[in-house]
């Protein structure tokens, strides 16, 4: 109760983001993080494909506050009319200013760094249509590569200006440029994807017409939206864009908008947390084609208790040439190589699953629970357990107060 007797009026907000990406529904979580914390407004969500559809109804709406993602014509009007306090995540500093973004020049770094360190010398960027946040993640990432010297292909889709959305059923809409702008590329080549959809579609074209992955391509997305990344074979690897703490930064602004106290510079950066490496990446680009299937080998097969022998008889050599093959590439041996993917799967099952610390074990070939947890703290620095809890803890991390 104040000091009047009287409760202070809540704010009413209302929030238009997509719910069905991951990107959308991370923002949501901050946002409503922050509501809560604050305990100073009375806020509704509206998912933004909805409120797309039904933009008359929406016309109604007469709270204090809006945040959305405004990127059709529909809501574009809407959010011209609405006179309150207002921010829109997916402004490009035309008709709306960026509040609050994330950082791409990092994700382009990032991005860069992680194909050099894997040996990549060839870089491509894919974007099925142009929008000004594609077009901007792609000049970041060729920025950052010209710390490098490398050369960034980019298709011919991304900039169609009719184009800006996948195909739903990706099967359906599968275009022959794109093969053919894939199949036109050096390889082995990085791709870095606009953002996960974008990678989706991608990696299950090159599945369907049997291009290597990441042997032959590499393929990096943006948003780690695990309904996408995990579905696909292979995994795809993705930045995580800490979605959740621009969705809360962009709340907290919005709150000092309408209790018209200063406001911050803007635009604020929020930087990715990480790539959260899978399979589509997790590879050393090598030229020689005999090591190169050996790698996918090993890859594909390594939950069925491979041996080095498996990996020599598959691709046609001895073991003692394989070795030497090996070491002349990775500076490794292919011992070395499936241990290290068993421990990559380890630590996905860790991150991911609930599954029992035992039942890892025995999955990725080792003979007890003991052996297993010795070679992972050797490998990794801590405990099988211990990497458990610091990895699954990591979104209460990256909260703000």
């Amino acid at each position: 109760m104040s000091k009047n007797g009287k409760e202070r009026q809540k704010k009413r907000v209302l929030i238009v983001i997509e719910t069905s990406r991951g990107f959308g529904r991370s923002l949501i979580e901050g946002i409503t993080q922050y509501a809560t914390e604050q305990k100073s407004w009375n806020f509704f969500l509206c998912d933004h494909d909805a409120a797309s559809q039904n933009t008359q109804r929406l016309a109604a709406w007469n709270g204090d506050g809006l945040i959305a993602r405004v990127n059709d014509k529909n809501l574009n009007h809407f959010f011209h009319k609405f006179s309150g306090k207002k921010i829109n995540l997916a402004a490009d500093n035309k008709e709306f200013p960026i509040h609050v973004r994330l950082n791409n020049e990092k994700c382009g770094q990032i991005a860069a760094e992680h194909f050099w360190e894997r040996g990549y010398r060839n870089f491509a960027y894919f974007s099925m249509g142009h929008t000004y946040w594609s077009q901007f993640r792609y000049h970041c990432f060729v920025n950052a590569l010209q710390s490098y010297e490398g050369v960034c292909f980019l298709c011919p889709q991304a900039n169609r200006k009719n184009s800006t959305t996948l195909p739903t059923l990706w099967w359906n809409g599968l275009d022959d440029s794109v093969l053919n702008w894939v199949e036109s590329l050096p390889k082995p080549v990085g791709i870095f994807c606009a953002n996960d959809n974008h990678a989706f579609y991608l990696t299950n074209l090159c599945s369907s017409f049997g291009i290597g992955i990441p042997e032959e391509v590499a393929i990096l997305g943006v948003d780690n939206d695990e309904s996408l990344c995990k579905t696909t074979m292979p995994p795809i690897s993705s930045i995580d864009p800490n979605a959740r703490i621009i969705g809360y930064q962009a709340a907290k602004i919005l709150d000092t908008m309408m209790n018209k106290e200063p406001l911050p510079t803007f635009p604020i950066l929020i930087d990715p947390v990480c790539i959260v490496v899978r399979q589509s990446t997790d590879n050393i680009a090598v030229n020689d084609p005999i090591v190169a299937r050996a790698l996918r080998f090993i890859r594909t097969e390594v939950a069925h208790n491979l041996r080095v022998n498996d990996v020599a008889k598959e691709v046609g050599i001895s073991r003692g040439t394989l070795n030497s093959l090996f070491q002349k590439h990775l500076r490794s041996t292919p011992l070395e190589e499936i241990l290290r993917v068993r421990m990559e799967w380890a630590k996905e099952l860790l991150r991911d699953t609930e599954i029992p610390i035992a039942e890892i074990s025995a999955m990725i070939g080792y003979q007890t629970p003991e052996y297993f947890s010795r070679a992972f703290a050797r490998e990794i620095g801590m405990s099988p357990r211990e990497y458990r809890f610091t990895q699954q803890a990591k979104p209460k991390q990256n909260r703000l107060s």
